[in-house]
């Protein structure tokens, strides 16, 4: 996450441990003590005259303020300056309007000089933060200064000590801030504040200054009151105007804050269109960096690692996490004050609308998946029509067209029977059930009925499953499927005149092998070996076609005994 600029205090010292005060902070109030506590104690006595005394009273509060500062960063240049300063000064200042110095020795300008270097130690400030403070610190103790001086020139030395007391009080407002504000304002806005002022106060004297002058012209009674009245009207008009402009002037600079009605009907709206949900995250992110005024924001539904320049604000339903915010800020050294609030304040939206995408996303699976695995059944029950009521229509026509070429006489009931077979096969496809002839039989005794509904008139069919009696489950259906298949194949589509069937089982591997004598040559694969290889990887073997030595083709299925 992007950290926040340090203040002009130097943070790389480690803090003082929890419920104990450091050393150096121990230094700084007795050193503070030794120097300040002397010249208040004898403050009472007439001969501390009142333009020496006033200045005495604002050295305590800019070494409180170093004190403080040293307690957050006990290496501050910055806080050792004040405090060495507001120890030093006052005493320098008693020691002066002794009897013995020359009367007013005291007094003047050049007591005001040592906040100066407050200002010096605050010049090489490293960081965003660290030089708006600089910025401050070194613009109220010039200005201290100086206001020092107009009023010791210009002004009883009363006065003086009054303004070198504000300005005194100024500087340490400044290092306190600097202790205790991480995150300063640009220096800029708060020059806007005060110029927006100085302007509705500029607009209300002139307007009474006018009315005045036009009521005295005029011979108007109570020429006074009336430019009074007219200045506090044009004052209570113009603050709105002001107003008005700086929050204007804010919204280009920072974003309006907030998500409009029209926002969050763009956000809903694109929930319901077609597409990746997740589209809407890139909206979302375009209007989130509208309304805080910053570069970039990246919405994504998972955890992100930080990244340089980039702030990440976790994206919190309840107490689920269904995100990451990243903002980036157009300042190269993070997001100002104002974008973090507005970022923080923005987030249980973003997080709403991360949710929903979410959802969206799950459902869209969820219909995918209903897609899919609609695809999937219907691809079984075409495998399973063309495996096993193929085969048997296969041996039911092959009878009938032998019955007809011979002329003999067609077995009736057998062929009700194996009619009965298949309707209860196609009662099994649809419920996805064991072949019926595995049902109550072993796969060698399965295989022998399925070799034996091939008409005697086909090739000559041999087989050999006295090995494989102890197969069942997955692998006994694959096994009769495959030999289904095989020799369904080889007896319409190879011309062969014989057809082996082979099927061991040792150590574990199944091993279905159909041999036939038929024409042979380049196989292209259709529903029925698409399917059967479906089925030996789904059972975790594998279905090979080689040419056989003498001709035809030898067709292999190898399936492992499963792993627990």
């Amino acid at each position: 996450m992007t950290t926040v600029s340090a203040p002009v205090a130097d943070l790389s010292a480690p803090a003082p441990a929890p419920g104990g005060v450091s050393g150096h902070v121990l230094a700084a109030v007795a050193l503070l003590s030794l120097g300040v506590l002397p010249p208040i104690l004898v403050l009472p006595h007439d001969r501390l005259v009142a333009d020496a005394s006033l200045p005495l009273l604002g050295w305590l509060p800019l070494g409180i303020a170093g004190v403080v500062l040293l307690d957050r960063s006990p290496r501050s240049p910055v806080g050792w300056a004040a405090v060495v300063v507001a120890a030093l000064t006052p005493p320098a200042m008693v020691l002066a309007i002794l009897p013995s110095a020359a009367p007013g020795a005291a007094a003047g300008p050049l007591w005001m000089l040592p906040v100066l270097a407050v200002a010096a130690a605050a010049l090489p400030a490293t960081g965003r933060a660290a030089r708006r403070w600089r910025t401050w610190i070194v613009l109220w103790a010039v200005v201290a200064v100086a206001a020092g001086a107009v009023a010791w020139t210009w002004a009883s030395a009363t006065d003086f000590g009054v303004v070198a007391t504000i300005g005194l009080l100024a500087v340490a407002g400044a290092v306190a801030g600097a202790a205790l504000a991480r995150e300063p304002r640009p220096v800029v806005e708060p020059l806007v504040d005060v110029g927006l002022l100085v302007g509705v106060l500029a607009a209300g004297v002139a307007a009474g200054g006018l009315m005045w002058t036009f009521a005295e012209h005029e011979r108007i009674f109570g020429a006074e009151v009336v430019g009074a009245l007219a200045a506090a009207v044009t004052i209570m008009m113009a603050t709105p105007a002001a107003v008005s402009l700086r929050r204007g002037w804010m919204a280009r600079r920072y974003g309006t804050g907030i998500l409009s009605p029209d926002d969050l009907v763009t956000l809903s709206g694109d929930l319901r269109r077609e597409g990746d949900p997740r589209l809407l995250l890139a909206t979302a992110g375009d209007l989130v960096a509208v309304a805080s005024g910053t570069d970039a924001v990246e919405i994504v539904l998972d955890e992100v690692d930080d990244r340089p320049g980039w702030t990440t604000v976790p994206l919190v339903v309840g107490e689920e996490r269904v995100g990451t915010m990243s903002v980036r800020g157009r300042h190269p050294e993070g997001l100002e004050a104002r974008q973090h609030a507005v970022v923080r304040q923005l987030a249980p939206t973003v997080a709403l609308a991360a949710r929903a995408v979410d959802l969206a996303v799950e459902a869209q699976h969820a219909r995918n998946e209903v897609v899919q695995q609609r695809q999937v059944e219907r691809a079984r029950i075409l495998s399973d029509l063309h495996d096993d009521l193929g085969p048997a229509l296969a041996g039911m026509g092959m009878r009938v067209e032998a019955a007809r070429a011979t002329g003999t006489g067609l077995d009736l009931a057998a062929l009700a029977g194996d009619l009965a077979a298949c309707r209860a096969d196609l009662r099994r496809i649809v419920s996805a059930l064991t072949p019926e002839p595995l049902v109550g039989a072993d796969l060698a005794g399965a295989l022998t009925t399925l070799v034996g509904s091939f008409d005697a008139a086909g090739p000559a069919l041999t087989l050999d499953a006295q090995d494989a009696g102890d197969v069942d489950g997955p692998r006994a259906i694959v096994a009769y499927r495959f030999v289904a298949e095989a020799v369904t194949n080889a007896t319409r589509h190879a011309d062969a005149r014989r057809v082996d069937v082979r099927v061991t089982h040792f150590d574990g591997v199944l091993e279905a092998t159909v041999t036939d004598d038929g024409r042979g040559g380049p196989v292209v694969p259709g529903v029925g070996l698409t399917s059967l290889a479906a089925r030996a990887r789904e059972a975790g073997g594998r279905l090979d076609v080689t040419p056989g030595d003498g001709g035809g083709l030898v067709v292999r299925l190898v399936v492992p005994e499963p792993t627990a």
